[in-house]
């Protein structure tokens, strides 16, 4: 069991780096303009440019994924809790994207697929790893 809770913690280290070297980079792209979809996709949203999603898809995505591959890589006892948290933040996201601009055609469905899997993922793993320590306890007691 030790090996696999091994490797379900490197699996969210891997998971959260990349969420975080995706998101930080994206939510920049999205505050300076650089490849932004076309504001016509927010009309009938909250939305009338793309501050609001930039700074919550660096600060908020990223940050959290950023602050959660910290917490895992050190050993925190909040790592866990942290990485679910990220993992459900990225599929809220992803929730409200396709619900204010829709499911674009081509790259913009496949990374919004992927991003919501790779939120599950996390969340799952961490439910792994809960279940392998309530049965080691078990198995202990």
């Amino acid at each position: 069991m030790l090996i696999l809770k091994k490797t379900l913690y490197t699996t969210l280290i891997v998971l959260n780096v990349f969420l975080a070297l995706t998101a930080i980079p994206g939510g920049f792209c999205l505050l300076a303009g650089i490849a932004v979809p076309p504001l016509d996709e927010l009309k009938g949203s909250i939305f009338t440019d793309y501050t609001l999603p930039g700074l919550a898809l660096m600060i908020i995505v990223g940050g959290s994924a950023l602050l959660t591959a910290i917490l895992l890589i050190r050993k925190n006892k909040f790592a866990l809790l942290c990485s679910a948290a990220a993992g459900i933040i990225i599929m809220i996201f992803e929730f409200v994207e396709v619900l204010v601009i829709g499911s674009p055609t081509g790259a913009g469905l496949i990374m919004q697929l992927l991003y919501f899997l790779i939120g599950t993922v996390m969340v799952l793993v961490v439910l792994s790893i809960l279940y392998i320590d309530a049965n080691d306890k078990r198995i202990k007691d």
